[in-house]
């Protein structure tokens, strides 16, 4: 199976000018064009558990933007019959989070439509070295910077979810990737390390509001099969430690006609072989941390493949007890894989969102067991 390869994307002109850097991650890529080999096999019904799962959503780079963002959220309600509890947006650690600034408006605009904000921080910063980030940042070299961050991030009033350094387990040129951090074991200790200083530099500021989202690529990409522990990229080897994350969770795009491969449903894509057992390990290694499947979305196939896919992986995702969200990437990008990208996509999504148990606002239920979840 070959994995997703990078999927960048960079206003570079507004990101001089102190505004906001979308960078959209790459993820799992396996899938067939042609869809599941038996498209009469009926759905396995949908039993959902009894806690909450938070219905999130990336609005795309054109509708990320402060003048745009509120509508945005209010159109994709109505369109999908919900309105999203979590709202994703991309950032750089040089972005101006106060209420006067670019990146600070877009966090406000989100709070004001009534969702909370999930925020993927990209490490970079004006001056940030091009190799060896995640040593400059453990040595103190953005601390200024992330102070800022914190103290403005503190200000901006209700819970904010926050991905530091998305994917670290990819191999497609992000920076703060174990492959360009020195490329063997000593890399996810690198990456551990920054995090926990960017965490502690926080907690320092007041920023008591924000949640730590640890959130890996599905699998492992240098490997694309179970290897678990014994392979020095496994994402394991970069968790910071309980103490500084508040949700696990992890990102996977099903892509055949992208990036080749076999059609994959939800739950090989996140929890099979190739992609290392991921979710089940998660669930199990991390038993207090509950789960938010910070990217995901599909290719079209041919038929209602797509459909299929969407009403598999929320029916997965609500039989999980651990599982208590998840953001679906909204864009029309290398692929159409925005929920309406078809009439069919987009019935099944509204059915799928439809269920009394998936949520339209957030309450922070991070320090819950997922047994405690599933009896709520």
């Amino acid at each position: 199976m070959r994995k997703l390869s990078s999927r960048v994307s960079s206003f570079a002109s507004v990101v001089l000018a102190g505004s906001l850097v979308l960078i959209s991650a790459a993820c799992d890529g396996a899938g067939s064009v042609t869809g599941p080999e038996d498209p009469t096999k009926p759905e396995a019904p949908v039993t959902p558990t009894s806690g909450p799962f938070f219905h999130g959503a990336f609005l795309g780079e054109a509708d990320s933007k402060p003048e745009r963002i509120g509508a945005a959220i209010r159109q994709y309600g109505d369109m999908v019959g919900k309105a999203p509890a979590l709202v994703k947006t991309y950032h750089p650690v040089s972005c101006d989070f106060s209420a006067t600034g670019w990146c600070g408006k877009v966090l406000r605009e989100v709070s004001a439509a009534g969702a909370t904000n999930f925020v993927a921080l990209d490490l970079r910063w004006n001056g940030a070295p091009q190799s060896g980030l995640l040593e400059a940042i453990a040595a103190g070299r953005a601390d200024a910077e992330f102070a800022r961050i914190g103290r403005q991030l503190a200000a901006v009033g209700g819970t904010v979810l926050l991905e530091p350094a998305w994917e670290m387990n990819g191999n497609w040129q992000y920076v703060w990737q174990g492959v360009e951090n020195g490329g063997d074991h000593s890399a996810p200790a690198k990456y551990a390390a920054a995090w926990r200083r960017i965490v502690d530099i926080f907690r320092r500021e007041g920023a008591s509001n924000v949640r730590w989202v640890f959130n890996p690529n599905v699998g492992n990409p240098l490997t694309n099969r179970a290897t678990g522990p014994a392979h020095w990229n496994w994402y394991g080897h970069y968790y910071p430690g309980d103490a500084y994350v508040d949700y696990v969770g992890a990102h996977g795009f099903n892509a055949p006609r992208l990036h080749g491969g076999s059609w994959q449903e939800f739950d090989a894509m996140v929890d099979g072989a190739e992609a290392d057992h991921m979710l089940s390990d998660l669930a199990s290694r991390y038993p207090g941390k509950p789960i938010i499947i910070g990217e995901v979305a599909s290719d079209e196939g041919t038929g209602d493949a797509k459909a299929r896919w969407i009403r598999g992986a929320f029916a997965h995702m609500r039989r999980h007890p651990a599982v208590v969200g998840a953001v679906w990437f909204h864009m029309d990008k290398e692929t159409d894989w925005r929920v309406n990208s078809s009439a069919t996509s987009l019935q099944a999504y509204r059915e799928a969102v439809r269920d009394a148990g998936v949520l339209a606002s957030y309450s922070d239920v991070s320090s819950l067991r997922p047994t405690m979840l599933a009896s709520n």
